[in-house]
């Protein structure tokens, strides 16, 4: 897919073209170019969440309507993700100590002139809020407190949270160079160049901190010149690509290497690559995961025709599925909306639920051995939702790719509850829910069904049919094969990792990262030994998360396909590298290393260089001391 280039030299005329467009829609724009995604689900932050005071407010002020249509939209990023913002809300908003000076042009004299407060700096250092006498216009100016008064920030709430946006999002999801204040005083001709060379955004300078910063505007980069005494870094840079931020760095003339490049802290899922489906008889996969058992004409999987009466509009049905029975009906539409009724209650009724904020693309249903019913439904923006009919759906979905879900079948299989998924670029994957264990099956594109059912011949297998324009292609799975690593997964949970520590606090992230370092994508698995280093690996063995977790590294570390082997050795091997500390951690933390070194020696052998040298730190670190 080719890039596509925004300049945002051109941002002061679009911002100039908001005024008659629906308020968020630059916010969303904003957002969405610099990579953010919305996750779908449902917010974890509320209006009612933050750090709110309780004394202070004037009841008989109303709220704009701006500051509260942000709250309730899908587009309020902070709701979903705080810590994109480092900011505390105030609701209802309160009445600052601070007033407006009139003397400063922000009010008149007879006005009234309190300030109405509704989100602080993290550190409480700044606070942002809007005049009362202007609580009653829809969409106010927004002030900010700055050496013991109030100036404007923006024109407008919708403006100042578009700005706070776009303050927040191209350092998250950008690429970054940061110049400090003496490398840009000491060279006048840079600021000269920034001046000349490209175009404000048109927004008004950014006061948090102290830094009175002026955006510009370039391709695909934004740039930010700190004026004011809180600014230490005087010229930062943010692209959306790397070739952007280093063509801006080279039009100021400044310079850099490559350690002063900040990549982006989040990058999106890369979707596959994959060309249509062709899957033959007799053919089976690398690992043994899955082998074609027959290829026949096409057979969707059938439902009941009495699901698709629980969408009375007409057109907007998009997805049924049905229990044996049917005890269970499910149907999805275009609204996002989907409605279930259980036929077998003694008064059945329609429930209908809006969970998704596209078009429903595909919905299944399956009863496990307890009686509990689970529903599962897919949709245009790559969110499945995931829930029991007994129980409100959670608010986070349960996956999500930047791609629509085409297909979602669920089963009891000799391992438990399974779900498989396809998406729109080929991919299909497929959990085993008891263990939250995954596998991904690269299959192609063009899919239009998929069929999950327990028929195999014993406890290890089960079947996968999948239907393209053409052909259904019977799929025998293994699933030992298929999850490796099930086994793992289910030992993880039997840990009570909230009782143990890491470098970062309580362990609750541990298990979810060695689970990652399962995964067959090479980044996700990267990263998550990365993350782990930074929790668990500590000369004074501060962390006692690291002894339960020696031995889960060390069962992936001997699987020969783990995309992540040279550095997961040397985390193991740095585990190792501990001092004596207090209560015999250290002690402890070395001999459960020590342990492993059978399993771990015939690495020194391995055909990867990184991997061998890694094999005789780990052996250095273990030897007698």
């Amino acid at each position: 897919m080719t890039h596509e280039i925004i300049d945002y030299g051109q941002f002061a005329d679009r911002l100039r073209h908001q005024q008659g467009r629906p308020r968020w829609s630059l916010l969303d724009e904003v957002q969405r170019e610099w990579g953010y995604v919305d996750p779908g689900g449902e917010p974890g932050h509320s209006r009612w969440g933050g750090e709110n005071k309780e004394h202070g407010i004037d009841w008989d002020l109303p709220v704009p309507l701006a500051l509260n249509e942000w709250w309730d939209s899908p587009l309020n990023s902070f709701a979903f993700d705080p810590r994109l913002y480092w900011v505390h809300t105030q609701w209802p908003p309160t009445i600052s100590d601070l007033d407006a000076d009139p003397a400063g042009g922000l009010v008149d004299d007879d006005d009234d002139d309190r300030v109405c407060v509704f989100m602080s700096e993290y550190h409480y250092a700044h606070e942002w809020g809007y005049l009362a006498a202007e609580a009653e216009l829809p969409d106010p100016r927004v002030l900010v407190s700055v050496g013991g008064e109030w100036v404007v920030q923006s024109r407008s709430l919708s403006e100042f949270l578009m700005q706070l946006a776009f303050e927040r999002m191209p350092a998250h999801y950008g690429w970054t160079l940061r110049f400090a204040r003496e490398t840009v005083d000491a060279d006048p001709r840079i600021v000269q160049r920034l001046e000349s060379s490209y175009r404000e955004l048109g927004l008004l300078p950014w006061q948090e901190m102290g830094t009175d910063a002026l955006s510009y505007g370039a391709p695909d980069a934004v740039i930010r010149h700190g004026r004011g005494p809180g600014a230490d870094f005087k010229i930062v840079i943010n692209g959306r690509t790397r070739e952007a931020l280093l063509d801006v760095a080279t039009t100021l003339g400044l310079e850099w290497t490559d350690k002063d490049i900040r990549p982006p802290s989040e990058v999106p899922e890369p979707l596959e690559d994959l060309g249509p489906v062709s899957l033959a008889a007799g053919q089976s996969d690398p690992r043994g995961r899955w082998t074609v058992l027959a290829r026949e004409y096409p057979q969707p999987p059938s439902v009941a025709g009495a699901a698709a009466a629980l969408v009375e509009t007409p057109g907007a049905l998009r997805a049924v599925a049905s229990l044996h029975g049917p005890t269970l009906l499910v149907a999805g539409d275009t609204e996002g909306t989907v409605h279930v009724r259980e036929t077998d209650d003694e008064d059945p009724e329609t429930i209908s639920l809006s969970l998704h904020r596209a078009p429903v693309t595909s919905v299944t249903c399956m009863e496990l051995a307890t009686g509990i019913r689970l529903v599962l439904s897919g949709d245009a923006h790559g969110v499945i939702r995931y829930w029991s009919t007994r129980r409100k759906p959670m608010r986070v979905p349960f996956a999500r790719r930047s791609t629509p879900v085409i297909s979602l079948a669920a089963a009891v299989l000799p391992t438990g509850p399974a779900l498989a998924a396809a998406w729109a670029d080929g991919l299909v994957r497929v959990w085993d829910l008891m263990s939250d264990a995954v596998t991904n099956l690269r299959l192609g594109t063009g899919i239009k069904f998929l069929a999950l059912d327990a028929t195999g011949t014993g406890d290890t297998e089960a079947t996968l049919r999948v239907t393209d324009a053409n052909s259904t292609a019977t799929l025998r799975l293994d699933l030992a094969r298929l999850w490796p690593h099930r086994d793992l997964q289910l030992r993880l949970e039997s840990v009570d990792w909230g009782a143990l520590w890491t470098a970062r606090g309580p362990g609750h992230q541990v298990p979810g990262l060695i689970g990652k370092v399962a995964s067959d994508d090479k980044k996700t698995a990267m990263d998550a030994v990365h993350d782990l280093y930074r929790l668990l690996v500590s000369k004074e063995a501060a962390s006692t998360a690291a002894v339960p977790a020696i031995p889960f590294l060390v069962q992936l570390m001997t699987d020969p396909d783990n995309r992540a082997r040279s550095t997961l050795l040397l985390l193991i091997a740095d585990l190792a590298d501990v001092h004596q500390a207090r209560g015999g951690r250290g002690d402890a933390q070395l001999a459960a290393v020590r342990e492993a070194l059978p399993a771990l020696r015939h690495l020194h052998d391995d055909p990867e260089g990184p991997i061998r040298w890694a094999a005789n730190e780990l052996e250095q670190n273990c030897a007698p001391r």
